[in-house]
């Protein structure tokens, strides 16, 4: 079974789990590659609907793993017991939706030694809300796929309470290095920009154009860009689409 790029990576991040929990396992693709390939020894596949439920378990039926995966129906932890579960994945769902679902069941997702967790939008809502809870950010991957970008946390909870900068909960701290940083800046560079136009709150507009600057110099200070401007173009000056003055996926 061929996983996108964006599911491999977060495979990547299960290796020498116990019990995995994959929370909105939809067709349970996830937890029968991560048995199969040995990096967890048990897996829960979770869902909220009856009807991918099914699809999973048929999967993993065909998969002959119905003895290590068991499907489970659902909202969020609340399938999971106590002190089962020591990696969890959240993916592909709303940052504030992920942090819904670890808040609720504070006890389970402390429980674990693993949160991976992929955010559709409010990445920098859920960086702070990890953060104040005692949570700690260990790495971020940032993934490039069908036009799309991805950024998957990997997070633990350890008591004590983590404090990045402004710009370091909006851009990220791990993934600067990334080989699609630059082009992750571009998009949202543009994607703010065209979201600002919109904008009738001075509040909301002036963050939106903070945002905005901290982009602008980020990109100002990438080779490509002191290249472009000792070839006499002018820096800085990128397009891509609109939406929300965040630094999501």
């Amino acid at each position: 079974m061929a996983l996108s790029l964006r599911l491999q990576a977060v495979l990547d991040l299960v290796r020498h789990s116990k019990i995995l929990a994959d929370i909105g396992t939809d067709h349970a693709y996830l937890p029968i590659e991560a048995v199969r390939a040995g990096l967890c020894q048990k897996a829960i596949a979770c869902d909220i609907n009856k009807g991918p439920l099914e699809i999973a378990a048929a999967n993993i039926e065909m998969a002959q793993l119905s003895d290590r995966i068991e499907t489970r129906l659902g909202d969020g932890l609340a399938p999971v017991h106590q002190n089962e579960a020591d990696c969890i994945v959240i993916s592909g769902m709303g940052g504030m939706r992920i942090w819904n679902i670890l808040h609720t069941q504070q006890a389970k997702a402390q429980f674990a030694k693993k949160l991976i967790l992929q955010p559709q939008h409010n990445l920098e809502e859920l960086r702070r809300s990890l953060h104040d809870t005692g949570y700690e950010i260990r790495t971020e991957k940032l993934i490039y796929e069908d036009s799309r970008f991805y950024v998957i946390l990997l997070a633990g909870h350890t008591g004590k309470i983590s404090t990045w900068t402004e710009q370091e909960y909006f851009f990220g701290k791990h993934i600067t290095e990334s080989p699609h940083f630059l082009q992750y800046l571009e998009y949202h560079q543009s994607k703010i920009a065209r979201y600002i136009q919109s904008i009738k709150d001075d509040d909301t507009r002036q963050s939106a154009e903070t945002r905005l600057k901290w982009i602008k110099k980020r990109l100002c200070r990438s080779p490509q860009c002191n290249e472009e401007a000792e070839q006499g173009f002018t820096p800085c000056g990128v397009a891509g689409l609109g939406a929300a003055p965040h630094l999501d996926g």
